[in-house]
């Protein structure tokens, strides 16, 4: 974890530098799809434009019969306050990223639990993670991308959203 701070805080600084030097930041405007969330046993899915997004804990998703094209989304939010996007580096489109992100809210508001992140927050760290996984650096830990509680204030703050848009 120190490591990974490390890392960060560096490329803080040059995206920071980046930012600061553009002299044009455009923002992107996302639409907020609502999907579907399918019930199935011990676990659920939605159907998005390229397969399905299945949401569910170990055993499900080990289980789950699914194609190429499908994400695997680990429920860890009542054990660890947390959800995990596995192979999320395969994803780059950013209107996917926001597609997956809006099945997982909409799963959060079909089965609450204390977990709470913000789309925003997660769009941020998402690209922070597929950021770090591109340049080579710890890509076991940087190939999913975990959406935990205690990260929510640190991936809302403007530098950092900025750098990773």
């Amino acid at each position: 974890m120190e490591n990974l701070k490390k890392g960060l805080k560096y490329v803080l600084v040059i995206g920071a530098s980046c930012v600061l030097l553009t002299p044009i930041h455009i923002e992107r405007e996302y639409n907020n799809p609502k999907y579907e969330i399918i019930d199935e046993k011990d676990g659920a899915y939605a159907i998005i434009p390229t397969g399905k997004v299945y949401i569910g804990d170990e055993d499900f998703l080990n289980n789950v019969k699914h194609n190429q094209n499908d994400i695997l989304v680990l429920d860890e939010r009542e054990e660890n306050e947390n959800i995990k996007i596995l192979d999320s580096y395969k994803i780059d489109d950013k209107d996917m990223r926001n597609i997956i992100l809006c099945v997982i809210e909409e799963y959060e508001q079909q089965y609450p639990t204390r977990w709470e992140r913000s789309i925003e927050s997660m769009r941020t760290e998402w690209e922070a993670h597929n950021t770090f996984y591109n340049l080579n650096y710890r890509i076991s830990s940087t190939k999913d991308v975990d959406f935990e509680n205690n990260e929510e204030e640190f991936y809302s703050n403007e530098m950092v959203k900025k750098m990773f848009k």
